[in-house]
């Protein structure tokens, strides 16, 4: 099971929403992994009424699923609420913050928003403003690294998602940026595979289906690699220093990155890509671990009530 990480909420918030301007320096990656979630997505069979993105980020992945799924709607929830806001701006729709009881009307209501564009709010992971078994495919990109309790919101997601319903999400595994870990890279801990698969089960999701895969990025410059790095989050741990690093620290940072050059002349790093998916079983086990049972009425001789 993941254990809850070092990540302090607050310096995640903050930064992803000083980081708004910045995060589109990053959006190779993220574009890339979402393409493959969209493939993989291709052959499941589903029409959602409501899909949710979590961690939504500049709302691109909300806008493919839009354009996947006309018909539904659409929305995308950040814990950084420049991040929300600009999203919108992106899109086409309004920002939502703080919007419990629209949110949980428009939800259970299931209104109709076709050919409308996504909507966006701010909300953290694990405290989802959300009526319970009101979303029908929920989405995340690349964001379970920025949980400081992952089983939480895990728990989140199978309360708000429909019996039947699809989670469909990507991850950093472990071994991701394993060559700036060496060098003494302050980096968050990316989970393995099979701690998700696990939490998912306890949670309820059924059958959980996790691979994964490896991908090799490489830069030319040093500082290029920082700044595209920087813009995916910065370090939000809690045991971070406070204040600007000192100059020399910085150069000293960037001499050992040199070190991981090759002999094509260029930086290699690696990124290990976790995807998974699971179903909520038609009978959905409440937050108390008991599931709902349903008697159906004996038809026949002997049975009470028949003549």
């Amino acid at each position: 099971m993941p254990a809850p990480s070092d990540l302090d909420p607050r310096a995640v918030r903050l930064q992803f929403g000083r980081r708004t301007a910045r995060l589109a320096r990053a959006d190779f990656l993220l574009r890339e992994v979402e393409r493959r979630m969209l493939e993989r997505l291709e052959v499941i069979r589903l029409s959602p009424a409501v899909v949710l993105d979590v961690g939504t980020g500049l709302g691109q992945g909300a806008a493919a699923l839009q354009r996947r799924y006309p018909a539904a709607s659409v929305f995308g929830a950040d814990l950084a609420a420049p991040l929300a806001a600009q999203a919108a701006r992106l899109h086409g729709s309004t920002a939502r913050s703080g919007l419990a009881g629209r949110l949980r009307r428009w939800f259970g209501a299931g209104v109709d928003t076709e050919g409308r564009a996504p909507a966006f709010f701010a909300a953290d992971a694990a405290a989802l403003p959300l009526a319970p078994n009101s979303v029908d495919l929920l989405w995340s990109n690349l964001a379970w690294h920025w949980f400081a309790d992952p089983v939480a919101v895990v728990a989140q997601w199978h309360r708000v998602i429909r019996p039947e319903g699809l989670l469909m999400f990507s991850a950093f595994g472990v071994d991701t940026l394993k060559e700036l870990r060496a060098l003494g890279a302050a980096l968050p801990a990316f989970p393995d595979m099979h701690d998700i698969g696990d939490a998912l089960g306890v949670a309820g999701f059924a059958d959980p289906v996790m691979d994964s895969e490896r991908l090799t990025i490489t830069w030319t410059d040093a500082d290029a690699l920082l700044s595209e790095l920087s813009a995916l989050g910065g370090n939000a741990l809690r045991t971070r220093s406070a204040g600007l690093r000192p100059r020399r620290d910085r150069d000293r940072w960037r001499a050992a990155i040199e070190s991981l050059r090759g002999a094509d002349g260029r930086i290699a790093v690696s990124f290990e890509l976790v995807y998974g998916h699971a179903w909520c079983p038609p009978q959905k086990r409440r937050a108390d671990g008991y599931s709902p049972v349903s008697f159906v009425p004996r038809r026949g001789p002997g049975a009470a009530g028949s003549r």
